[in-house]
Order: structure tokens, then C-alpha cells, then sequence
């Protein structure tokens, strides 16, 4: 039988949640390696969203429909929905572009040799990804079919 008593302190016992090793941080406070598994399947949502809007975008020229006092008149039921789904594939487009200022990139100084250094600074990350497809993903992600004035009203 051994006996073996423990001699430390209460206050040592329990850690804070803050510094305990099995808190979990959640993943979109993480800065993320790009060949992850959340990555991966954030990549393969975002390109299923993305043809979905290129799907999309067409139907409305659809809208403006031939009746009416005027002889033309808008498809109101189709517009509704159109610019609903429109308005949620949106949606991806943002949470895109806040993937990727939360995803390392291997520094171009260690491209050399093998893979690679990753870096995990987020403020680098930022500077980076504002210089090169911010803007391009920002106008992507605007929801100008939704409110681009091309058809006439009732």
C-alpha cells in the first residue's frame, strides 16, 4: 500500500481558464495554417457559395417582364428572391475575407529551403492581405447586383 500524500498548496491546484492547458481557443480567434483541415473545408464552402452567386447574378435579367400599363413591369416575386439568395451568399464573401485575416502565410525570405516558415503574426497577416486581395474581395463581396438601378419601376 503506498500512501503517497500530495504536499501542495490548494491555490496551485486549479488554474484560471485563461491559463489552463485544456481551455480551448475558438477558431476564429486561432490564426490558422493554411494547409489545415478548417481552411481545406472553409475553401471548399466558399467555392460552392461562390458558384452559386455566379448562378445567380443572371436571373436578374429575368426581372423586368413584358405587361402592364407600360408595357413592362418588374417580376416582384422573382426580385424578392433573387436578391434574398443573392443577399445571403453575401454573406460568405464577408466571412471570406475575414478567413483570410485570420490565416498564416509562409514568409517569402524562407521559401527557399523546404516549406517553409509560417508566419502567425496578425498584424503582418493584415498588412499583407491589405496590400494584395483586399480590395478585390471587397468589391466582390459588395452586394451591387442587389441595388444597381437597371430596371424600371412600376
Amino acid at each position: 500500500m503506498n500512501n503517497f500524500r500530495s504536499y501542495t498548496s490548494s491555490h496551485f491546484r486549479r488554474l484560471p481558464k485563461s491559463l489552463s492547458i485544456r481551455s480551448k481557443v475558438p477558431w476564429w480567434d486561432q490564426i490558422h495554417d493554411p494547409g489545415s483541415e478548417i481552411v481545406s473545408k472553409w475553401n471548399h464552402i466558399f467555392l460552392v457559395a461562390c458558384m452559386i452567386a455566379m448562378f445567380l447574378d443572371p436571373l436578374y435579367f429575368y426581372l423586368p417582364i413584358i405587361g402592364g400599363d407600360a408595357c413592362m413591369k418588374i417580376d416582384i416575386a422573382l426580385g424578392v428572391w433573387v436578391t434574398f439568395a443573392r443577399t445571403f451568399t453575401d454573406l460568405f464573401f464577408f466571412l471570406h475575407i475575414f478567413m483570410k485575416f485570420r490565416t498564416a502565410f509562409v514568409a517569402p525570405s524562407s521559401r527557399v529551403f523546404g516549406r517553409g516558415e509560417l508566419v502567425m503574426d496578425p498584424r503582418a497577416i493584415a498588412i499583407r492581405y491589405l496590400k494584395s486581395n483586399f480590395v478585390v474581395d471587397l468589391a466582390a463581396a459588395l452586394p451591387l447586383p442587389q441595388f444597381v438601378p437597371g430596371y424600371v419601376s412600376d
